[in-house]
């Protein structure tokens, strides 16, 4: 599953498009990297702040598969310089699994256009909030505060 969606009455809506680290198999099995260092660019556990509003989104799926939060044609990381000098791929990914992960991005979008419609008509206005996290410690645990 790429995302859970909540719908719920009131003009605001929560939204962890970070919180995500499951990988499809196919993405996994040429991923260079490995559960630590993507988790240190992830936004583990800001699903969980979404639960404050009635309407949110929390992607489960990794940035490194597709980033729902960068413009489609930089939504897959395809060189180092695309995720903070990280190599991500131990082979590229090929055609048709940039496009499995783009359809994803669009499937995204769609539903997300959807609801921001029904809100805007039914409320006139809205607020998204669009939750991240910082750390601090970006080679690890070990690093000094």
């Amino acid at each position: 599953m790429l995302y859970k969606l909540v719908e719920g009455n009131g003009q605001i809506l929560a939204v962890a498009i970070h919180n995500g680290h499951e990988l499809r198999q196919e993405v996994a099995d040429i991923m260079a990297l490995d559960d630590a260092s993507r988790f240190r660019e992830e936004d583990p556990y800001t699903g969980a702040w979404t639960t404050i509003v009635a309407n949110r989104i929390v992607v489960y799926r990794s940035r490194f598969e597709v980033d729902l939060n960068r413009p489609r044609e930089k939504a897959v990381y395809l060189k180092p310089e695309d995720a903070w000098g990280l190599s991500v791929w131990k082979t590229g990914p090929s055609t048709g699994m940039i496009a499995r992960s783009l359809a994803r991005y669009d499937g995204f979008y769609a539903e997300l256009h959807r609801l921001c419609s029904r809100m805007e008509r039914e409320h006139g206005q809205f607020v998204v909030f669009d939750l991240h996290s910082y750390n601090h410690r970006r080679q690890g645990s070990h690093e000094a505060s």
